[in-house]
């Protein structure tokens, strides 16, 4: 599995050509979705002929998927080293909600319009759904564990999980983009509240 233990993304240089098209694709996506957004558009908004875009990606899917992986990798690290912590159960869903959301509104790009059922459901984002169903598991995982441990009320993991995420896409969308106002307490109020 391509998200597996001590994967890691690749590196970016946020101000180099290659980082310049993440940002400006991961920004389109959000405004326009996935399928809204041309290579076109994305060479038009970082001010390079189409043949630069593809010497850096071959095709529009790689772009979205890089992005993907660039969101969805160092979660799946963070949670993998939580479990590992000797700590409860609530503080590893807790710490684990406040980093994510910390780190979701701080990253350079906008993550708000990679998270699309239909666009994730092609076929040439198979590592990526698998990817979500590894961190999905790893947080049912905790609250199941914190529910056996007697730390949390008999609930369904998988509903947990859920909310979980529209907290964490409600910090972002309520942000706007990178761009937008950071709320510093807004990692511990949304930890806090689920």
């Amino acid at each position: 599995m391509k998200y597996g233990q001590d994967w890691q993304p690749p590196a970016v240089d946020w101000s180099s050509t290659r980082g310049r098209i993440l940002l400006a694709a991961a920004t389109l996506f959000a405004q326009r979705g996935y399928f809204g957004t041309s290579t076109r558009d994305i060479a038009d908004a970082v001010q390079v002929r189409q043949p630069s875009l593809f010497h850096h990606f071959e095709a529009k899917h790689e772009i979205f998927r890089t992005l993907v992986e660039l969101d969805l990798g160092p979660s799946i690290d963070r949670l993998r080293s939580r479990l590992e912590e000797d700590s409860t159960w609530a503080e590893k869903l807790h710490l684990t909600i406040a980093c994510d959301v910390r780190e979701a509104l701080v990253q350079p790009f906008d993550a708000r319009g990679l998270y699309q059922d239909a666009v994730l459901g092609l076929d040439e984002f198979t590592d990526e759904r698998d990817g979500i169903g590894l961190f999905h598991e790893l947080v049912e995982q905790v609250i199941s564990s914190g529910r056996e441990a007697g730390e949390f009320v008999i609930f369904e993991p998988s509903f947990v999980q859920r909310a979980v995420n529209g907290v964490l896409f409600e910090t972002l969308r309520e942000q706007g983009g990178p761009g937008g106002r950071l709320r510093e307490r807004r990692p511990l109020q949304a930890a806090d509240f689920v």
